[in-house]
């Protein structure tokens, strides 16, 4: 009776691994180029470099929602899917993402200096320009090869995939460094992203036409039927991608056009470090979405819900307790990466750490959205939290200063979140204590943990200097995860039925038999 589960599973598990293995290479190399960076620039500089990754990581959220579009066509191929419907989605993400590539590319050239002028670039406007001209032009090529990643993705080919991330990674990190060590300054970083993205791009075409020659754009064979119901589809998505832009984009921007480059830099620093809690989610639930969609198009149901029970438990599991580990050890983490404290940078890991946490555990739910072809689900709950996220960022700047922005983040997401997780299951007339079931023992021993960390952490080791940061942090985390776990084990989380077999949608302790528990433990 495990077999519905554990395949999807195991093979979600699988190919999560290799996105893994591939872009852990990119944070890995991230922790040595981006004190390198931050140190050859300066925080003015640096403070620029960060706006303008900003403006091109908003530029890519512009897709028309193309890129899960063809993605879902390609994963439906595999359950007897139109191929012809596949290879002309196919087309029209290659035309959509030319497009989107070359309207930022002149929409920047025409505002380039009212851009300058809300930024206060100054003297460096000019190099400022070359710079994010040239990661346009880089976008614009990754652009143009998504389609032959949707084909690797959609066919769940992760192997070659994870390989070009981790090459790319490697080669993208080595320009980066090499230029901030000669002090080629913004416009040889911008030529860095540019040459990375050409190399990535025809790698990604290459294996793709290796692994499932069949599947490639095709205009020909695009009919009107196939335009119209892209652009139902991919509209919702571009709208739950615009409102990604303002929850997770916009902070550096508006912390750009009402603070100072300094600002921006430190707040870039402590963005990154959270996101590095993002990046096993993410591979995990780019994994998920072509293999629901796959049993979604095969109308399997029952084993779609148990998969997303499943993935809800151990995302929860995931994000609660990283999330504890990264708010108690904020500080030396920021120490032990720059070699000097950031208390702007710190204070955004514990003020962005809980949002972002609250986010990853119903990313299951939000793929799931996708996959059955409901993607208005999401998008409603998307443009709520940015609607929100807007309507409390100035009062609460106004009161707290920098730390309100990301503040006015994590209490959108986490209110919002919340609602859209209620609504998925209302509106999918799925039931919602399974869900609930799995999800609060990771909630309490996070919470927990990160308080007795928080309590203890004046007797645990610190210092100054980069040796006694790094103790610090191993403490701190150590601890967390001791404690966590010594929790979760008190809760009955780690009781499998039968030790070997995965969850059901009824599995996880209910709040009864985890007093039970606990009782058990006191005798």
């Amino acid at each position: 009776m495990t077999r519905p589960v554990a395949q999807p599973l195991g093979r979600v598990v699988r190919n999560s691994g290799f996105l893994f293995a591939g872009t852990a290479v990119t944070a890995v190399t991230s922790l040595v180029s981006v004190p390198v960076v931050y140190d050859r620039l300066g925080e003015q500089a640096y403070g620029v470099w960060a706006v303008l990754t900003g403006l091109v990581a908003v530029v890519a959220l512009a897709d028309m929602g193309l890129g899960a579009v063809q993605v879902r066509e390609v994963a439906l191929t595999a359950g007897g899917g139109d191929h012809r419907r596949a290879r002309a989605v196919l087309a029209l993400g290659w035309l959509g993402g030319a497009g989107v590539g070359a309207l930022a590319l002149a929409a920047t050239a025409v505002c380039w200096s009212g851009v300058a002028w809300v930024f206060e670039l100054g003297r460096l406007a000019d190099e400022a320009f070359g710079a994010v001209s040239l990661m346009l032009l880089g976008l614009l090529v990754d652009s143009t090869s998504m389609p032959w990643r949707a084909v690797l993705e959609g066919r769940q080919h992760y192997g070659p995939v994870g390989v070009i991330i981790g090459v790319t990674a490697v080669l993208g990190t080595g320009l980066t460094v090499l230029a901030a060590l000669r002090g080629g300054g913004l416009v040889w970083l911008g030529a860095s992203v540019a040459a990375t993205s050409v190399v990535r791009s025809a790698l990604l075409v290459g294996a793709a036409r290796r692994c499932v020659p069949e599947l490639s754009p095709r205009l020909g064979e695009v009919r009107w039927s196939d335009l119209t119901a892209v652009a139902s589809f991919g509209i919702r998505v571009q709208a739950s991608n615009a409102g990604a832009v303002v929850n997770n984009q916009a902070d550096r921007l508006v912390l750009g056009g009402f603070f100072d480059l300094r600002t921006v830099a430190e707040f870039d620093i402590g963005s990154r470090l959270v996101n590095t809690l993002r990046m096993l989610p993410s591979f995990v639930l780019t994994a998920f979405f072509p293999a629901a969609a796959t049993m979604a198009g095969a109308e399997e149901t029952h084993r779609l819900d148990r998969l997303y029970v499943a993935m809800t438990r151990y995302l929860a599991a995931f994000a609660a307790i990283g999330a504890a580990a990264l708010v108690v050890a904020a500080d030396p983490l920021v120490r032990l990466w720059l070699g000097r404290p950031a208390p702007i940078a710190a204070a955004t890991i514990m003020v962005l750490a809980p949002g972002y946490a609250v986010t990853m555990a119903a990313g299951a739910a939000a793929m799931l959205t996708r996959a059955e072809g409901c993607p208005g689900r999401e998008t409603r709950s998307t443009v709520l939290a940015a609607v929100l996220n807007v309507a409390l960022t100035i009062p609460l700047m106004l009161l707290m200063g920098p730390m309100g922005v990301p503040l006015a983040t994590t209490l959108a997401l986490s209110l919002v979140t919340a609602y859209f997780v209620l609504h998925f299951h209302r509106s999918s007339r799925r039931p919602i204590a399974p869900v609930v079931r799995v999800f609060w023992p990771p909630v309490v021993a996070a919470v927990v943990a990160g308080g007795v960390t928080w309590l203890l952490r004046s007797d645990l080791p610190d210092g100054p200097g980069r040796a006694a940061a790094g103790a610090a942090v191993a403490c701190r985390c150590g601890l967390t995860l001791s404690v966590a776990a010594v929790v979760l084990a008190a809760l009955g989380f780690f009781r499998f039925p039968g030790r070997t077999r995965l969850p059901t949608t009824a599995s996880g302790p209910t709040p009864r038999a985890a007093l039970h528990a606990i009782r058990r433990m006191r005798r």
